[in-house]
């Protein structure tokens, strides 16, 4: 564990909090030792910086170049951002959705969606306009070019969340097939804002994101994980003010063996979905989480149960 951690005010606060949680409301079994208790908070401090970073990069001055995924510092995310306060509404939540489904690999970082973005470092980039103007397009320039990518001999990977999806054409989890199936979601008027409306009264940030995770499950291969993800980023970059009332146990496979670990020391405890999802809604409540409470929850029990005594670091 290092002592950047341990030192830290939020550390404690999470530390105290759980301990009297554990104590005065409902036992936490997971937490009967002083490494375990340690860990988890620690955990809890990694994920609510994660949630946080993007407020503080969106705060500060970005380079445009950013947006350029021909560049060597090309960030979705930060090209988001910087489309975002130009207006670019669209090309805002395109490049959220890019950057979910490719994810930031740990060895290659962003080389991936910068490939395809960029189609292939050429002059035009397959933007939200052009992507929508012509999607045979686009599905006639993937199925030429991705057979010599995977032959050129340049590292790019999909990112830890996304370990399982292929460029290849012939498979049933195709980035052509998944970018389809986006487009179609968003419909007709090829407007996410009116996509969004669509789902819900945009008052209620709770009932309409709840209504739009139903909805993603038209996109291909967009598993539980990568709706959670897609929406979250939504709000942590400034586009809609949308947030999760609970953990969506019910598709989940770490964040629920975390939950199971916590309550009942235990990851294959048998226990409804909606009593354990209950019971993560009470501690989240507890805590002192500002900002996305049940991701900064979920975050922290899906890596807090990879190693539940000893503390490791984990980026995404």
């Amino acid at each position: 564990m290092t002592m950047r951690i341990r030192n830290n005010t939020l550390f404690n606060n999470f530390k105290t909090k759980l301990d009297c949680y554990s104590k005065q409301e409902r036992t936490l079994e997971g937490l009967q030792t002083i490494d375990s208790l340690e860990v988890l908070s620690c955990q809890l401090v990694d994920s609510v910086r994660r949630v946080n970073y993007l407020a503080a990069i969106a705060n500060r001055p970005i380079s445009d170049t950013r947006k350029n995924p021909n560049s060597s510092i090309f960030d979705p995310l930060r090209a988001a951002v910087l489309h975002l306060n130009d207006g670019n509404f669209d090309e805002a939540c395109w490049l959220v959705f890019l950057s979910t489904h490719f994810g930031k690999n740990i060895d290659t970082g962003w080389q991936l969606c910068a490939d395809i973005y960029s189609c292939y470092g050429g002059d035009e980039l397959w933007s939200w306009q052009n992507i929508t103007d012509d999607f045979q397009a686009f599905a006639a320039w993937y199925q030429a070019t991705i057979p010599n990518m995977l032959l050129d001999g340049i590292k790019r990977k999909f990112g830890n969340h996304r370990k399982y999806e292929t460029l290849r054409i012939d498979s049933h989890r195709s980035t052509l097939r998944v970018l389809r199936s986006y487009v179609e979601w968003v419909g007709g008027t090829r407007s996410h804002e009116v996509r969004f409306n669509e789902c819900g009264n945009i008052e209620d940030r709770y009932a309409l994101f709840d209504n739009l995770y139903a909805s993603l499950k038209s996109v291909s291969s967009f598993g539980r994980t990568a709706k959670f993800d897609y929406l979250t980023m939504l709000n942590k970059v400034g586009i809609i003010d949308i947030e999760p009332a609970k953990l969506y146990l019910s598709d989940a496979t770490g964040p629920k063996q975390g939950a199971k670990q916590l309550f009942f020391a235990n990851p294959n405890r048998s226990i409804t979905n909606l009593e354990l999802e209950s019971r993560c809604v009470e501690l989240a409540d507890y805590l002192p989480i500002e900002k996305l409470k049940m991701q900064v929850l979920e975050d922290a029990l899906c890596n807090w149960q990879k190693s539940p005594e000893n503390y490791r670091y984990f980026g995404g």
